[in-house]
């Protein structure tokens, strides 16, 4: 099994849909310069098209395969599912094809170039080791680093999530549910291949991200988190993040789809032994207060109102017990 990551390919599984315009194409270009400036060589990019509108952007693909015929592979899909499908696309081909680790990176956000070096570094060092993420560095539309004052609250709180109380080990759900919420940004994310085959995302087109790490976290192996190798993730400053702006009432899409993560990832911990179910109750009533809080900050204070309800009718006790220590949640 450790050579299968010493001498096995990472996969860089890049989920792709656009519109034709020129800036878009730019942003390809960079995510895709990124994986060919990466310090180890043994890599292929596997991206997969989620039947992009434009026949134009789905025909550049074939520009950027000739690149390098060898170690770039296009996957067409025929109907839209969203980033998620799109990814387990990718995962099942590199699966098919031995490679041993998946590296996802979005189609417009820019991989550091150590990335797959340190990634699996990590992985030969420790065979527990599931996933490993790092941290990121916001850039705008045009790759230009954002100020911290111009960094949206929700972004900011997966920062400072990576400045204390990192989140590593086993049972990595726990922490990432009921202390950070969000907390490995996809773009940053590489994982065994054989988990993700296995622990697929899911078929929505909203936070399936984090609906999977929960439940990667819940399987039986670690989180490992690398401070050197931050991704450059893209959020354009002048316009509304698309999926926001695209799904209507998306918080309540949002935290409907985090809660089922959270609770599917708690009954493969405990049907793999990780936990026993007498803790249900209390981690369910610090994961919606863990909730309500991010929601807060967000501004979204009726939702945050409704998981706290949910926590009090769990336990009235440990909920406010829990809101001791949650200053914002004073709604």
């Amino acid at each position: 099994m450790v050579n299968d990551f010493i001498n096995g390919v990472g996969a860089f599984v890049m989920a792709h849909w656009r519109k034709d315009n020129d800036l878009s194409k730019k942003q390809l270009d960079e995510a895709i310069d990124g994986i060919f400036n990466q310090t180890d060589d043994r890599w292929h990019i596997i991206i997969v098209d989620d039947n992009s509108p434009c026949k134009e952007a789905k025909e550049y693909l074939q520009e950027v395969k000739n690149r390098d015929k060898d170690r770039i592979h296009i996957i067409y899909r025929n109907e839209s599912g969203g980033p998620g499908i799109a990814r387990n696309e990718g995962i099942k081909y590199a699966y098919e094809h031995n490679f041993p680790i998946v590296l996802f990176n979005d189609a417009d956000d820019i991989s550091n170039p150590r990335r797959l070096e340190l990634v699996r570094e990590k992985f030969v060092k420790d065979d527990e080791v599931n996933v490993v993420y790092s941290t990121f560095i916001v850039v705008d539309e045009y790759t230009n680093i954002v100020p911290e004052d111009k960094i949206s609250s929700s972004i900011k709180e997966i920062l400072d999530g990576h400045k204390h109380d990192i989140v590593e080990g086993e049972n990595a759900w726990i922490k990432i549910g009921t202390e950070k919420n969000y907390t490995n940004l996809t773009s940053s994310t590489a994982v065994r291949t054989e988990l993700a085959v296995n622990v697929p995302f899911p078929n929505v087109k909203v936070s399936e991200d984090t609906h999977a790490w929960l439940r990667y976290g819940a399987s039986k192996g670690k989180f490992v988190y690398d401070k050197i190798i931050p991704t450059l993730y893209r959020v354009p400053q002048n316009t509304e993040c698309a999926t926001r702006a695209r799904i209507k009432d998306f918080y309540k899409i949002k935290s409907d789809i985090d809660t089922d993560g959270f609770k599917q990832a708690m009954e493969m911990a405990i049907n793999n032994g990780n936990i026993d179910k007498s803790m249900k109750d209390t981690l369910m009533v610090k994961f919606y207060i863990k909730l309500a809080e991010s929601l807060a900050k967000g501004n979204q204070f009726e939702l945050a109102k409704k998981q706290i309800s949910k926590a009090m009718n769990i336990s009235e006790i440990q909920a406010k017990e829990c809101l001791k220590t949650k200053e914002i949640l004073n709604i």
